[in-house]
Protein backbone atom coordinates (compact mmCIF):
# COMPACT_ATOMS: atom_id res chain seq x y z
CA UNK A 1 0.00 0.00 0.00
CA UNK A 2 2.69 2.58 0.32
CA UNK A 3 4.06 1.97 -2.48
CA UNK A 4 0.90 2.62 -3.98
CA UNK A 5 1.27 5.92 -2.67
CA UNK A 6 4.58 6.59 -3.51
CA UNK A 7 3.97 5.77 -6.86
CA UNK A 8 0.50 8.41 -6.63
CA UNK A 9 2.38 11.35 -5.18
CA UNK A 10 5.29 10.61 -7.88
CA UNK A 11 1.92 10.70 -10.51
CA UNK A 12 0.92 14.16 -9.11
CA UNK A 13 4.49 15.37 -8.67
CA UNK A 14 5.14 15.31 -12.39
CA UNK A 15 1.75 16.50 -13.23
CA UNK A 16 2.49 19.86 -11.08
CA UNK A 17 6.63 19.70 -12.57
CA UNK A 18 5.25 19.42 -15.87
CA UNK A 19 3.12 22.50 -15.74
CA UNK A 20 -0.08 20.91 -17.10
CA UNK A 21 -2.49 22.50 -15.59
CA UNK A 22 -5.85 21.02 -14.57
CA UNK A 23 -7.53 23.49 -16.93
CA UNK A 24 -8.51 20.96 -19.50
CA UNK A 25 -9.79 17.72 -17.01
CA UNK A 26 -10.57 17.98 -13.46
CA UNK A 27 -9.24 15.27 -11.47
CA UNK A 28 -12.69 13.86 -11.07
CA UNK A 29 -13.00 13.73 -15.01
CA UNK A 30 -9.31 12.52 -14.97
CA UNK A 31 -10.70 9.22 -12.79
CA UNK A 32 -13.94 8.45 -15.00
CA UNK A 33 -12.50 9.45 -18.84
CA UNK A 34 -9.08 7.94 -18.52
CA UNK A 35 -7.09 4.91 -17.03
CA UNK A 36 -7.61 1.66 -16.53
CA UNK A 37 -11.03 2.44 -15.60
CA UNK A 38 -12.23 3.92 -18.83
CA UNK A 39 -11.14 0.95 -20.67
CA UNK A 40 -13.35 -1.18 -18.58
CA UNK A 41 -16.09 0.90 -18.13
CA UNK A 42 -15.87 4.06 -20.77
CA UNK A 43 -19.58 4.56 -20.05
CA UNK A 44 -19.86 4.55 -16.23
CA UNK A 45 -18.46 7.12 -14.58
CA UNK A 46 -18.60 5.33 -11.20
CA UNK A 47 -17.15 2.15 -11.77
CA UNK A 48 -14.39 3.76 -14.31
CA UNK A 49 -13.69 5.96 -11.28
CA UNK A 50 -13.74 2.86 -8.36
CA UNK A 51 -11.58 0.55 -10.83
CA UNK A 52 -8.76 3.64 -11.12
CA UNK A 53 -8.63 4.61 -7.30
CA UNK A 54 -8.60 0.55 -6.60
CA UNK A 55 -6.19 -0.74 -9.02
CA UNK A 56 -3.93 1.82 -8.59
CA UNK A 57 -4.37 4.96 -6.85
CA UNK A 58 -5.06 6.42 -10.09
CA UNK A 59 -1.78 6.51 -10.57
CA UNK A 60 -2.74 5.14 -14.77
CA UNK A 61 -5.38 8.04 -14.62
CA UNK A 62 -2.77 10.63 -14.22
CA UNK A 63 -0.11 9.57 -16.33
CA UNK A 64 -2.58 8.72 -19.46
CA UNK A 65 -3.74 12.37 -18.75
CA UNK A 66 -0.87 13.77 -18.72
CA UNK A 67 1.33 11.20 -21.73
CA UNK A 68 -1.38 11.12 -24.51
CA UNK A 69 -4.89 13.38 -22.99
CA UNK A 70 -6.00 12.63 -26.15
CA UNK A 71 -6.68 9.11 -25.61
CA UNK A 72 -9.28 10.19 -22.76
CA UNK A 73 -11.95 11.54 -24.69
CA UNK A 74 -14.27 9.22 -25.06
CA UNK A 75 -15.09 5.44 -26.71
CA UNK A 76 -13.90 6.65 -31.02
CA UNK A 77 -10.53 6.23 -30.62
CA UNK A 78 -10.80 3.02 -28.13
CA UNK A 79 -13.50 1.92 -30.69
CA UNK A 80 -11.50 2.27 -33.63
CA UNK A 81 -8.18 0.14 -32.15
CA UNK A 82 -10.83 -2.86 -31.20
CA UNK A 83 -12.53 -2.52 -34.69
CA UNK A 84 -8.95 -2.94 -36.42
CA UNK A 85 -7.97 -5.72 -34.09
CA UNK A 86 -10.80 -7.46 -34.15
CA UNK A 87 -12.84 -7.09 -37.90
CA UNK A 88 -12.35 -10.22 -38.92
CA UNK A 89 -14.28 -11.96 -35.74
CA UNK A 90 -16.84 -8.63 -35.41
CA UNK A 91 -17.47 -9.15 -39.64
CA UNK A 92 -18.69 -12.94 -38.62
CA UNK A 93 -20.47 -11.71 -35.36
CA UNK A 94 -22.76 -9.14 -37.33
CA UNK A 95 -23.59 -11.67 -39.61
CA UNK A 96 -24.83 -13.57 -36.91
CA UNK A 97 -26.06 -10.86 -35.00
CA UNK A 98 -24.20 -11.81 -31.91
CA UNK A 99 -21.10 -12.09 -30.05
CA UNK A 100 -19.00 -10.95 -27.32
CA UNK A 101 -17.20 -8.84 -29.92
CA UNK A 102 -20.27 -7.19 -31.59
CA UNK A 103 -21.26 -6.17 -27.50
CA UNK A 104 -17.39 -4.96 -26.76
CA UNK A 105 -17.40 -2.66 -30.30
CA UNK A 106 -21.35 -1.79 -29.21
CA UNK A 107 -20.56 -0.96 -25.49
CA UNK A 108 -17.29 1.07 -26.25
CA UNK A 109 -19.45 2.97 -29.06
CA UNK A 110 -21.88 3.39 -26.84
CA UNK A 111 -24.04 2.11 -29.24
CA UNK A 112 -26.29 0.54 -26.56
CA UNK A 113 -30.28 0.50 -27.26
CA UNK A 114 -31.10 -2.46 -29.55
CA UNK A 115 -32.27 0.00 -32.95
CA UNK A 116 -28.49 0.79 -32.88
CA UNK A 117 -27.68 -2.95 -33.04
CA UNK A 118 -29.97 -3.58 -35.92
CA UNK A 119 -29.09 -0.22 -37.62
CA UNK A 120 -25.00 -1.17 -37.70
CA UNK A 121 -25.99 -4.88 -38.94
CA UNK A 122 -28.16 -3.82 -41.94
CA UNK A 123 -25.57 -0.70 -43.26
CA UNK A 124 -23.03 -3.82 -42.66
CA UNK A 125 -25.13 -6.25 -44.55
CA UNK A 126 -25.47 -3.09 -47.18
CA UNK A 127 -21.58 -2.99 -47.19
CA UNK A 128 -20.59 -6.60 -48.00
CA UNK A 129 -23.22 -6.55 -50.61
CA UNK A 130 -20.94 -4.02 -52.43
CA UNK A 131 -19.99 -5.67 -55.65
CA UNK A 132 -16.51 -3.83 -54.90
CA UNK A 133 -16.33 -5.26 -51.24
CA UNK A 134 -14.01 -7.95 -52.12
CA UNK A 135 -11.40 -5.73 -53.64
CA UNK A 136 -11.15 -3.48 -50.16
CA UNK A 137 -8.36 -4.01 -48.33
CA UNK A 138 -8.68 -4.38 -44.33
CA UNK A 139 -7.88 -0.49 -43.82
CA UNK A 140 -10.67 0.37 -45.81
CA UNK A 141 -13.06 -1.85 -44.69
CA UNK A 142 -12.60 -1.04 -41.04
CA UNK A 143 -12.99 2.55 -41.46
CA UNK A 144 -16.65 1.66 -43.37
CA UNK A 145 -17.44 -0.19 -40.54
CA UNK A 146 -16.10 2.78 -38.28
CA UNK A 147 -18.36 5.37 -40.07
CA UNK A 148 -21.34 2.76 -39.83
CA UNK A 149 -20.66 2.33 -36.12
CA UNK A 150 -20.28 6.39 -35.67
CA UNK A 151 -22.93 7.34 -38.32
CA UNK A 152 -26.06 7.72 -35.85
CA UNK A 153 -23.57 8.70 -32.55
Amino acid sequence: MVGKVKVAGVGLAILMITGISAQARDFADIYTECGLGAMIAPHNEAVAAVTNVTWDLGTTAISSNVSSPDTCRGGKEKTAAFIMKSYDKLSKELAMGEGKYLDTMLSLAGATEVSEKKRIRTEFGRLVAQPDYTSMNRKEKVEKLYNIVFQGV
